[in-house]
């Protein structure tokens, strides 16, 4: 029932997890890893189905009360104790989830620290019942898995008291070392921004801040072991820990970052207008807002930026009249027959977002301005339509309902055929053209890099990770730290922005593996003109996790 982590089967995440099993071949390969050993991720299925149908019962307390306080299966216990008195006192105890063999997961489940042996068992149950947490049951959602449907591992290895820890990672031949005096955790946690060196290829040890706390000796010493580690199991990013300048790996993984969106600014995005119509696209994305208000608004984007309210119709009757009176809209602006101005605007507004930016400036200036009362005719019918997609269960916010095709929300209000959307949208082809024009017009302000890429949003200011009611899919997520309760949006918002924190902490390396650019030690207070929660009205920003930079306009 346990597993040495210097035995072969360690080596398999399939059974220890991917925070163990990454260790046991470091340790193999004679890297300086710690001893123990693991509880096989297969042990923990009664617990897990045990704790799933009490959250069915009586939710996600019920579930922690049940795992957390359950009998373990037969002579687990007492064998847990007597392998965990071996290792000495106190004691590690972590979890090691197959989940946890890359960046996605970091920091989603729980570690206990100082443990007497005796209460190993208990820290271990403790271990299964962080798969139930809020936050943990956020992140299973958001990544679309069934609650408790993954099996966890759990890691025993001796404590250290060590004089510094933190964490490094290799990209581009260069190591960065990020430390703290004493534990990792406040920098993994978020909480300790960390002094940050760099190791080049030569040796070469940078970062005057990291040097006066950890000294060039130690930092040099971290990114050998690091590169060792690198060469001999493909290892690329560490979390460590130093005793009398030795250096102790507590884990290692591969992390790829995905690549993200990168933004050029042609010199045509100076032109004012840009930035009205980045606004008008920011408000009816998607397919139904390009078929049915885009071609018609192009003409006067300043004029449509505002909210409306819906009329007292049937959803599908108003989405029907909507797109009469859309088609009607478009003949008139274009100056020729509806199929006609149709299929010119759409081309120029694909072009808008592609190469022919000019062209389509100069088609739009050209054109006849819509009848505005009959323009918010149509905003008011299309409203009253995304609100019926709500309520059929199609979309889980109105905004949602304009990444629908006009086919599918006929459908849906006609016949309540099966929902098609629900609550995440992914990268939308608007970023790009929004992002270029935040940038060229909005106002700059430069924090620490966190994760690479460019990304555009609605910002979505966090100031309880417990309670996020503002949040939609594609936001950029604003906080003070770099919580790992944050994680869960992580999977569909554009960017994430922190006012506190370091690049180190567990929040950017779920990031960096989710391909979310972000941004850290960033002045909101001064971006925002004081505001740094953007209280005073909608935000709009657009995010450089490569340079530390971040740029504001309105929504």
């Amino acid at each position: 029932m346990l597993i040495n982590l210097d035995d072969e089967l360690a080596q398999d995440p399939g059974h220890t997890g991917g925070k163990a099993a990454w260790l046991a071949r470091g340790r193999r390969a004679g890297l300086p890893v710690l001893p123990g050993f693991v509880v096989p991720a297969d042990v923990s299925r009664d617990a897990m189905r045990r704790g799933i149908e009490a959250m069915d019962q009586r939710g996600p307390g019920g579930a922690l009360l049940t795992v957390s306080s359950g009998e373990m299966v037969g002579g687990l216990e007492q064998a847990v104790v007597d392998a965990a008195r071996s290792l000495g006192d106190p004691l590690v105890v972590r979890s090691s989830s197959v989940l946890e063999a890359g960046g996605e997961w970091s920091g989603a489940f729980t570690s206990y620290l100082d443990i007497h042996p005796d209460e190993a068992p208990k820290a271990i149950r403790g271990c299964w019942a962080s798969a139930f947490t809020v936050h943990t049951l956020d992140r299973y959602a958001a990544a679309e898995l069934a609650p408790g449907s993954i099996p966890m591992a759990v890691l025993i290895q001796p404590a250290l008291d060590p004089d510094f820890g933190g964490v490094a990672r290799l990209a581009d031949s260069e190591v960065t070392v990020t430390g703290v005096a004493g534990s990792p955790a406040p920098l993994v946690q978020g909480w300790d921004p960390g002094a940050h060196g760099r190791v080049s290829a030569s040796g070469i040890v940078t970062g005057e801040s990291a040097i006066d706390l950890m000294g060039a000796d130690l930092i040099g010493e971290v990114s050998t072991v690091l590169r060792v580690a690198y060469e001999l199991i493909g290892a690329n990013s560490c979390e460590w820990a130093a005793v009398d300048g030795e250096v102790t790996l507590l884990q290692l993984m591969q992390v790829e970052e995905r690549p993200s969106l990168v933004v050029e600014i042609p010199a045509v995005f100076e032109d004012p207008a840009i930035i009205d119509l980045a606004k008008l696209v920011r408000r009816f994305p998607g397919p139904l807002g390009e078929e049915l208000v885009l071609p018609w608004a192009v003409a006067a984007p300043g004029y449509f930026l505002l909210p409306v309210e819906p009329l007292g119709l049937d959803p599908l009757e108003a989405l029907l009249e909507a797109v009469e009176q859309s088609r009607a809209l478009v003949s008139s602006a274009w100056r020729t027959t509806k199929a006609i101005g149709s299929d010119r605007a759409a081309g120029l507004v694909r072009g808008l977002r592609g190469d022919e930016t000019e062209r389509a400036l100069g088609a739009f200036a050209e054109l006849r301005v819509p009848d505005l009362d009959q323009a918010q005719a149509v905003l008011r019918l299309l409203e009253t339509a995304r609100r019926g997609l709500v309520a059929a269960g199609a979309v889980a916010h109105p905004q949602l309902a304009w990444h629908l095709r006009l086919a599918d929300a006929i459908a849906i209000l006609r016949e309540g055929s099966a929902p098609v959307l629900k609550s995440r949208i992914g990268f939308d082809r608007w970023e790009p053209f929004d992002a270029a024009a935040v940038i060229a017009h909005g106002k700059v302000g430069v924090g620490v890099p966190a994760a690479p890429g460019t990304a555009v949003g609605r910002m979505c200011f966090v100031s309880d990770p417990h309670d996020v009611p503002d949040f939609r899919p594609r936001d950029v997520v604003v906080g003070t730290h770099p919580l790992p309760n944050l994680a869960a949006l992580l999977w569909d918002a554009s960017a994430v922005i922190t006012t506190g924190g370091g690049p180190a902490a567990h929040l950017f390396e779920s990031a960096r593996a989710l391909g979310i650019p972000a941004v850290t030690g960033l002045d909101l207070e001064e971006l925002l003109g004081g505001d740094p929660a953007g209280k005073s009205g909608q935000v709009s920003l657009a995010v450089d996790g490569l340079g530390g930079r971040a740029w504001t306009t309105t929504w």
